[in-house]
């Protein structure tokens, strides 16, 4: 077991929850991973090793070990959420929408906006994983303005 698996387990067992082979297993599966793992991704490679796992078992580890915040999940923009082993320090993403580079960003980049957002609007934001959409570099000194679609745009609007 790997040191940051094995903190993982420490503090599952220390807030009373019981180490399952699921559990175990999972965490081994998000910790072996260098990138985030959507939720089938994960169900893919536990099968490998426990063929009997349960989707919906492993579904509610995940969301047991998000609500522990053991286990990260963001959404980049995929129409799935994917999942990673909290890391200290965390760290947030900026996505480019038109190329798909994932740049990670140090956690105190939003530090400022999280307190203006307290400071202003009285709003307690959680600002634990964040992607962020746009363009990077490269492709912004690509893009020419006038043609440029963002996918969210609201079209026949008038905007």
């Amino acid at each position: 077991m790997r040191e940051t698996e094995a903190k993982l387990v420490g503090e599952l067992k220390g807030r009373g929850y019981r180490l399952t082979p699921q559990r175990e297993l999972l965490l081994s599966v998000l910790e072996g991973s260098r990138k985030h793992l959507n939720a089938e991704t994960l169900l893919e490679r536990v099968h490998k090793v426990y063929p009997r796992a349960n989707k919906s078992v492993v579904y509610r580890n995940l969301e047991l070990l998000a609500d522990l915040g053991l286990v990260s999940c963001v959404d980049f923009g995929h129409g799935r959420v994917e999942y990673e082993v909290h890391r200290h320090p965390h760290h947030h993403h900026l996505t480019c929408r038109h190329c798909g580079r994932m740049l990670e960003v140090r956690s105190g980049a939003f530090a400022q906006l999280q307190q203006q957002l307290h400071q202003d609007y009285g709003f307690n934001a959680d600002m634990d994983h964040l992607a962020i959409f746009g363009l990077c570099q490269a492709c912004s000194e690509k893009a020419d303005p006038r043609h440029e679609h963002h996918p969210h745009a609201l079209q026949g609007m008038g905007f």
